[in-house]
C-alpha cells in the first residue's frame, strides 16, 4: 500500500508539473503584495532616472496615478496583466522609449513556442490590409482588407492594439507602424491566443469571403516564409541615370546593426558623395523610413552629406540627476553611463542637469566643401525614430530638403533615448527599460508640440498599391522627379 501511495504521489506531481509546463510563464500568478513592491521599484526608477517624466503631467498628478494603480492590486495577476494594469502610468509619461516588457522567459516563449497569427498587416487610416502571409503558401487574396478576425471587427482590433501601445505624446504614426511591423506578437499579447483564425476579408474589387488560417510559431514562419527578392544591405544607393537622380536608403542609424552587415558609416557616406559627383546627379532622395538608433552623431554625419550651412543635431541634452537610482541592484545595464555622466553635465536645476554648452555634441559643424548641392527629398514614416527622426528634423527645419511621407515616431519638440537603464523587477520579472537622456532638436516644429515632425508633403500608402506590391510614396516621388526634369 505504501508503494502504491508513493506511486500515486509521484503521478500527481508529474501531472502538476505537466500542467505548469503547459501553462508556462504566461499563467504564473504574482500576489498583490509582490505586485505593489514591483510597482514601488518601477515608480522610484522612473522618478530618479527618467530625464523628463513630468512633461505631460505634474509631479503630484503622476504621484496620484502611481498610488491609484498600486492600490488596485488586490488579486493575483500574471505578468501581462501587471503590464496592462500599469499602462496608465506609461501613457501619462508619454515616452515611447520608456518600456515595460514581458519577462525574458515569456518573451522566449513568444519567440519560439507560442502559436501566432501568421500574417503581416498594413495600417491605412482605420483599416487593416494584408501585407504578407508569413508562411509558405497563400490563403487570402493579395492585399485584401481584413474585415474581421475570429468575429472581432478590424476597427475594434485596431483600437485595442493602438490603446495598448505607448507612443511619444499624442503621436499616432509610430503605433500604426509598430502594429504593421509586429502584428503576430501584438495580436497574441493584447487580443488573445488561438490555434485557428477565422478571417473575413474584402478584395479591392469588392468581393468578400472568409478563410481559416492556422497559427504558427515564429520559428515555423521563419522556416517556411520566403521573402521576396534577395536580402539587401540596410544602407544602399540606387543610381537613376535616366532621372539624373539617386535614391539613398538608410534603414537604420544603429551602429551595431550596421556592423553586422560590415557597413562603415563614414566610408559609406564618402562613397555616396563620390558617386553623386561622378554621376552628376541633380536630385537625391534620402529614405529613412524605419530608421532608428540613439547615436545623434549618425544623424549629423548623414546631414553632412547635403549641408550647405553650419549645423548641429540638437541644441540641448539633459539627464535627470546622474545619480545611481535606488533600484540599481536589479539593473542589467547602465553602469557606464552613471560612472561617466557627471563631468559632462551642469549641476541639477529644477530636477534636470543640462549638458555643458561647450560640449562637442552641441557645437555647430561647418559644412563640407564637396557636399551634395542639388535638390534633396527626405522620406520618413512612423518608425523613423531617434537619430533617424533627428535627421528628418534637421532636413526639414533648415529648408535643405523637402520632407515626404509620414509623421516621425519621435516627438518634434523633445524625445528621450540614448543609453538605457535596463532592470528586471524582482517579483513579476518584467523588464523595465528607462531612457536616460533627453534630446531637444535644433529648430522649432511647425505642428503640434505633442506630435512627431510632420512632412512638408504628406503621402500615405494606398490600399490598391498594397494589393499590387507597390510603394506609393516611392512611386509618387519618382513621378514628381520625372515631371520636374
Amino acid at each position: 500500500m505504501r508503494g502504491k501511495g508513493v506511486c500515486l504521489a509521484v503521478m500527481a506531481w508529474c501531472c502538476a508539473f505537466a500542467v505548469d509546463a503547459q501553462d508556462g510563464p504566461a499563467a504564473r500568478l504574482i500576489y498583490p503584495e509582490d505586485l505593489r513592491e514591483d510597482m514601488s521599484v518601477l515608480r522610484q526608477t522612473i522618478e530618479q532616472a527618467h530625464p523628463d517624466p513630468y512633461r505631460y503631467h505634474s509631479g503630484p498628478e503622476l504621484d496620484t496615478l502611481f498610488s491609484t494603480v498600486a492600490a488596485s492590486f488586490t488579486v493575483p495577476l500574471t505578468a501581462e496583466e501587471f503590464i496592462a494594469a500599469v499602462l496608465p502610468v506609461f501613457k501619462a509619461v508619454g515616452d515611447a522609449g520608456l518600456v515595460l516588457a514581458p519577462p525574458a522567459v515569456l518573451s522566449a516563449q513568444y519567440d519560439h513556442a507560442e502559436p501566432l497569427i501568421p500574417i503581416k498587416v498594413a495600417v491605412i487610416g482605420d483599416r487593416l490590409y494584408l501585407d504578407a502571409e508569413l508562411k509558405g503558401f497563400r490563403s487570402l487574396p493579395t492585399g485584401c482588407e481584413l474585415v474581421q478576425i475570429n468575429g472581432q471587427p478590424a476597427a475594434e482590433l485596431l483600437n485595442k492594439l493602438r490603446s495598448s501601445l505607448v507612443p511619444d505624446g499624442a503621436d499616432t504614426a509610430w503605433a500604426d507602424g509598430r502594429i504593421g511591423q509586429d502584428f503576430p506578437l501584438l495580436y497574441r499579447r493584447f487580443i488573445g491566443a488561438s490555434d485557428r483564425f477565422r478571417i473575413a476579408y474584402r478584395t479591392a474589387g469588392g468581393e468578400t469571403g472568409e478563410r481559416d488560417v492556422f497559427a504558427m510559431t515564429k520559428e515555423e514562419m521563419q522556416q517556411t516564409y520566403a521573402r521576396k527578392g534577395i536580402a539587401l544591405a540596410p544602407w544602399r544607393l540606387e543610381e537613376m541615370p535616366d532621372l539624373h537622380a539617386a535614391w539613398l536608403t538608410l534603414e537604420t542609424m544603429d551602429r551595431k546593426e550596421l556592423e553586422q552587415f560590415k557597413v562603415n558609416p563614414e566610408r559609406f557616406l564618402n562613397g555616396v558623395g563620390e558617386a553623386l559627383r561622378k554621376s552628376k546627379a541633380s536630385t537625391l532622395v534620402v529614405d529613412v523610413r524605419g530608421a532608428g538608433g540613439w547615436d545623434m552623431r549618425m544623424a549629423g554625419q548623414v546631414f553632412g552629406l547635403i549641408a550647405r550651412k553650419p549645423y548641429r543635431v540638437v541644441r540641448s541634452m539633459s539627464i535627470r540627476s546622474g545619480e545611481v537610482p535606488d533600484a540599481y541592484r536589479y539593473a542589467e545595464t547602465g553602469a557606464d553611463f552613471f560612472a561617466s555622466a557627471g563631468g559632462a553635465y551642469l549641476p541639477e536645476v529644477n530636477g534636470r542637469r543640462e549638458l555643458k554648452a561647450d560640449d562637442p555634441r552641441l557645437v555647430p559643424v561647418p559644412p563640407q566643401k564637396d557636399a551634395f548641392d542639388g535638390k534633396v527629398y527626405v522620406v520618413a514614416d512612423g518608425l523613423t525614430t531617434g537619430a533617424g527622426a533627428a535627421f528628418v528634423m534637421m532636413a526639414n527645419r533648415s529648408g535643405r530638403a523637402r520632407t515626404v511621407g509620414g509623421e516621425t515616431g519621435s516627438n518634434a519638440v523633445s524625445f528621450c533615448g540614448g543609453p538605457m537603464l535596463t532592470l528586471t523587477l524582482p517579483h513579476t520579472d518584467c523588464i523595465l527599460r528607462v531612457p536616460l537622456v533627453r534630446f531637444v532638436p535644433e529648430g522649432n516644429p511647425d505642428g503640434p508640440t505633442s506630435r512627431g515632425e510632420f512632412p512638408a508633403s504628406p503621402v500615405a500608402q494606398c490600399p490598391q498599391d498594397v494589393a499590387q506590391g507597390k510603394d506609393t510614396v516611392r512611386e509618387a516621388l519618382l513621378q514628381l522627379i520625372f515631371e520636374l526634369q
